[in-house]
């Protein structure tokens, strides 16, 4: 078995130059899909994290509370709030319409895991084409059969479990094989998140060595989905934008940790993103 260790080369492969005569939503048009009344933040922090990894535009389906809250964040977000109390079934016709609009989408950031919402996970993997990077409550609620290939899950080990039915081994070799395998046997890609990240698509396989034991806090995994979705709407393939971002996430996160230490936040990491993509992108 062979993986790479991700470094920074692969930034200077993601961000090409762009078009002089690009115009807005030409470099990504992110959709955000979570939120609850509880967990407000998550969808901004998605699409923070998203716009300051490159996307022009997100938008953010959520419930009004999560939603308001989110647009308070910057005058940069698009929220769509939802009239219920959290999403399911009876906003599908909404996220049908905003997915035509989309370059990728993100679901299950701070949604809930109420048989509401599973019910619409699922009917967003059935009905949904566009790319989708699935996070947080969407893994726990995800049906196997309902896997893409052109979907991005990005588990915890607890997410990996609820998901796969098995815990993942902490011996990285070990850990990289059963990402591997299951990605393979799913047809999709994963980035299996921890000390140290894993990424496969059942072919190639990286791992991300960069993050810093600070990046415990809650929100930092929230902030890998937006640079993912970001990379995945600029059009590289899922696989790499996964490789990429556990980068960019982790460096900024050690990089912020060397200077804030318990007191680093997300919003350190989504400030940070800049930096670290002007330093090994443009060198």
């Amino acid at each position: 078995m062979t993986y790479a260790v991700v470094n920074e080369n692969i930034l200077k492969k993601i961000y090409r130059r762009r078009d002089n005569w690009s115009h807005k939503g030409q470099n990504g048009k992110v959709l955000v899909i979570g939120g609850s009344s509880v967990f407000s933040g998550s969808v901004a922090l998605v699409a923070l994290a998203a716009l300051r990894s490159g996307s022009d535009l997100t938008k953010i389906i959520s419930p009004r509370r999560a939603a308001d809250i989110a647009a308070s964040f910057s005058p940069e977000l698009i929220s769509i709030p939802s009239e219920n109390d959290h999403l399911g079934p009876e906003d599908y016709p909404t996220i049908k319409e905003e997915s035509a609009w989309a370059s990728v989408l993100t679901v299950g950031n701070g949604m809930g895991t109420g048989e509401e919402q599973k019910k619409l996970v699922n009917e967003i993997a059935e009905k949904t084409n566009k790319p989708s990077v699935i996070d947080a409550d969407g893994l726990k609620l995800l049906g196997k059969n309902n896997i893409r290939h052109n979907t991005l899950l990005t588990p915890n080990s607890n997410e990996f479990r609820v998901l796969f039915g098995e815990l993942p081994p902490t011996d990285l070799e070990e850990r990289v094989r059963a990402v591997q395998r299951k990605a393979k046997e799913y047809g999709t890609t994963i980035l299996l998140k921890g000390h140290v990240d894993v990424v496969s698509d059942g072919e190639e396989s990286f791992v991300n060595k960069t993050n810093s034991v600070y990046m415990t806090k809650g929100g930092t995994g929230d902030v890998l989905t937006g640079i993912c979705a970001a990379l995945i709407g600029q059009k590289n393939d899922l696989v790499h934008s996964a490789a990429a971002a556990a980068f960019i996430n982790g460096y900024t996160g050690r990089s912020e940790a060397r200077k804030k230490r318990e007191s680093i936040s997300p919003m350190d990491i989504i400030n940070g993103i800049g930096q670290t993509i002007t330093r090994w992108r443009y060198q």
